[in-house]
């Protein structure tokens, strides 16, 4: 019989105080807290058993240019697959959950909720349905829920729905690799070093104060907006090339990138349990759910116990912090973008 918790606290003994082996009269065995709590999140895992499997042939992988940048929901019978849109950059490859992999195009972009429309030659697939009321009370587990047979990742609404819109601009993204130069535009047309972050891959490659850069990985460098433009192809890791002037003299330089929490300290403490979505905030509305999931996990869909679809996950916006946009709001959006009245994103 599959039962279902109502409580937080019911399921928190149940991870925490799972009980241990009976003591035999030869010796006594304790288990080690990591083998309760392995125990504790099997148990969890399996009271979401008939959540997931009732959604999960309706998720896809989604790959741009051969890389797995989100998961996808499906949306309607014949392959519309509503995902996270500013991940999407490149030949989109959505693959289903048996394997069969489809060539994708873009359809349509809501910015505003980084939800992307796009559709896969595909026919007889199962949509998905969202809630179409406020989804779930604070202290409500759920489940993020990808391809397999069990939830990638569960935890608890943290906090109700509210709205981020307003005033606050699209974050950049956090996960671009970065020069670690502070910049401005300089008259012959390029940019000029003010300065350099702590650790930063500019200095370490030998570029100096006062050089000006005018082309990075053969691309042309002519402000800070275009310089972080071409960045957006890259990954901390990755070595670019980097020609400056400097003293009437052109030089060139090869720089190893680093992540925004290598040059900057006060995000260590966001990233350490893995990298954070690159758009994660300017959204009309989320739900936030304590659910630990990769970047990469974002696009596919938040259920409950009993399997209602909350909402879409849209970003790993902390350490512990994930954010749904959730189905009464997604309802909306969807029927625009099937309708045609957004264009998809432009690169």
């Amino acid at each position: 019989m599959f039962l279902r918790p109502t409580t937080l606290s019911v399921l928190t003994a149940i991870f925490l105080f799972a009980p241990a082996p009976a003591a035999s009269a030869q010796a006594v065995s304790t288990p080690s807290s990591s083998a309760v709590q392995d125990r504790g999140k099997k148990r969890i895992l399996a009271l979401f058993s008939d959540a997931v499997s009732a959604v999960n042939d309706s998720v896809v992988r989604v790959l741009a240019d051969g890389k797995e940048v989100a998961l996808g929901t499906v949306v309607t019978e014949d392959g519309n697959v509503l995902t996270k849109g500013s991940d999407l950059k490149g030949e989109l490859l959505c693959v289903l959950r048996d394997g069969t992999k489809h060539k994708a195009f873009h359809v349509g972009y809501h910015k505003p909720s980084d939800l992307a429309l796009i559709k896969m030659d595909a026919e007889h697939l199962r949509p998905i349905k969202f809630l179409g009321e406020d989804p779930a009370a604070l202290g409500n587990w759920v489940a993020a829920v990808g391809t397999n047979s069990d939830a990638i990742a569960v935890g608890v609404v943290s906090v109700k729905t509210r709205k981020l819109f307003g005033d606050q601009a699209f974050e950049e993204n956090s996960n671009r690799g970065m020069l670690g130069v502070h910049m401005k535009i300089d008259s012959t047309d390029g940019v000029l070093v003010e300065k350099f972050g702590d650790g930063s891959p500019a200095r370490k490659a030998g570029l100096r104060r006062g050089d000006v850069i005018v082309e990075v990985a053969g691309k042309p460098v002519t402000t800070p907006e275009s310089l972080k433009a071409v960045l957006e192809n890259y990954a901390a890791g990755d070595t670019v090339s980097v020609r400056v002037t400097r003293e009437g003299r052109e030089m060139s330089f090869k720089a190893t990138l680093a992540s925004l929490a290598d040059i900057d300290q006060s995000s260590m403490q966001n990233v350490l349990g893995g990298p954070l979505s690159g758009r994660r905030t300017g959204f009309p509305s989320v739900l936030q759910h304590d659910t630990v999931l990769k970047p990469t996990d974002c696009g596919g869909p938040l259920v409950d116990l009993d399997g209602k679809v909350l909402g879409i996950n849209i970003a790993r916006a902390g350490r512990v912090e994930t954010w749904a946009i959730p189905g009464n709001v997604v309802r909306p959006i969807l029927k625009d973008l099937l309708d045609g009245k957004y264009e998809p994103r432009r690169k």
